[in-house]
């Protein structure tokens, strides 16, 4: 008897899964799911694209989707500075250590660090 029970469960079982959808993660339609570990090799290469593809392409991707989405590049970018051009100077930080330390209540408080900013940094502006 229990085996006349089981075998239509485990069909009922089977036929939910054949009906679920393409991803298990639920990605809307024309977008396709890859591990993290896909991703970020990907992106590392140079090789990441858009990954989003529309119903009627014949092949289902897109010329857009197959081009990586920034080309690497072994050139460096220098930022140039005119004399005259107005500066940004950083912010001024400081680090304030606290000694361990015991309340009135007999409460010990572990050492700890505050940082505090003392300015926003300020304009330069050329002379």
């Amino acid at each position: 008897m229990s085996k006349a029970l089981l075998s239509p469960l485990v069909l009922a079982l089977l036929a939910g899964c054949a009906s679920s959808p393409k991803y298990a993660c639920g990605v809307p339609e024309g977008v396709g799911c890859k591990p993290v570990g896909e991703v970020y090799e990907a992106s590392i290469t140079g090789t990441l694209t858009r990954g989003r593809v529309t119903p009627d392409d014949e092949d289902g991707e897109q010329e857009a989707a197959k081009r990586p989405l920034a080309e690497p590049s072994n050139t460096p970018v220098v930022a140039t500075v005119q004399p005259g051009d107005p500066l940004l100077t950083r912010p001024r930080h400081i680090r304030v250590w606290i000694n361990r330390w015991e309340d009135k209540a007999g409460d010990l408080h572990d050492e700890t660090y505050l940082y505090l900013r003392l300015d926003n940094g300020t304009w330069r502006l050329g002379q």
